[in-house]
């Protein structure tokens, strides 16, 4: 089973992934530059949907409208600098050695009440191991919410199947194969057999506080009922050194065709992961 760590301060990177690997949640306490990442990231909200209310802004525009806002909020946040330094400050301070460190790309997800909003970039995830995807057991996963949530408005963790097998698809999902569009396969794999959520656990965490957890966990998007949105943000890294020396997280299901080794970049100089980790 897993175990729920809140931090304050910085853990030595080696001991970090080395508690990640075994399959702890680490929450790590009032990150100063997390706080001023969800400060910059709360303005860029209020003005993309020109509200003094983000989280009740559906009440305030029709599916289309709401949803062509979420797309041009999720653009301009991608390709926004400051944020994306602000969070890498924020890995940084809990212990991150950047030198090292290699990720994908900054997601802001937004989940509205209901489904009247549903859409694309609305979307919920259903149960999945991010590793079912991209087979790097070395992934660790950074999730943070911009206002606070609650037990209704955040994610799930399932950690009876930290290594219990559950059967699932990713035997026959390949990106590329979706890419090309010769698959009709979902987004992410999915399970095949009915999921046990007696363990699951249902963290809430405050803005300005960063949770950590590996990419091999059983996790969900919780279906919003709250009536308020949900926004968070998320980024999945690789250290170099473990990825070259094949540590990381158990696979106790996975069944991957590739591994996703080109999802992953140097966080400062863009460098892809497959050089850096002599795959």
């Amino acid at each position: 089973m897993s175990i729920l760590r809140v931090v304050s301060g910085a853990l030595e990177d080696g001991a970090r992934r080395e508690s990640v690997y075994g399959g702890d949640l680490l929450v790590f306490k009032k990150v100063p530059p997390m706080e001023e990442f969800c400060a910059l990231t709360d303005a860029l909200i209020r003005e993309v949907f020109q509200t003094g209310d983000p989280v009740r802004a559906q009440s305030e525009f029709d599916r289309d409208e709401y949803l062509s806002r979420v797309e041009t909020l999720q653009k301009r946040f991608r390709k926004d600098g400051a944020a994306r330094e602000l969070f890498l400050a924020a890995l940084g301070h809990v212990g991150v050695e950047l030198g090292r460190t290699f990720g994908d790309w900054l997601h802001l997800r937004v989940s509205p009440h209901g489904e009247e909003h549903a859409g694309r970039r609305t979307a919920k995830l259903g149960f999945h191991r991010d590793t079912w995807s991209s087979n790097v057991y070395a992934q660790t996963n950074w999730w943070a919410p911009i206002y606070p949530i609650t037990a209704g408005r955040t994610i799930a963790f399932y950690g009876e199947y930290w290594d219990r097998p559950l059967e699932n698809t990713s035997g026959g999902w390949d990106l590329e194969e979706i890419r090309a569009g010769r698959s009709g396969a979902p987004v992410v794999p999915g399970p095949t057999e009915t999921v046990d959520t007696a363990s699951e656990l249902r963290p809430v965490i405050e803005p300005g506080d960063l949770l950590c957890f590996s990419g091999a966990h059983l996790h969900a998007s919780v279906p919003n009922s709250t009536g308020v949105a949900r926004f968070s943000v998320e980024l999945r890294t690789v250290d170099a050194g473990d990825a070259a020396a094949g540590r990381g997280a158990p696979n106790v299901d996975g069944e991957a065709p590739r591994v996703a080794w080109d999802w992953f970049r140097h966080v400062d100089d863009g460098t892809l992961l497959p050089a850096a980790a002599g795959r």
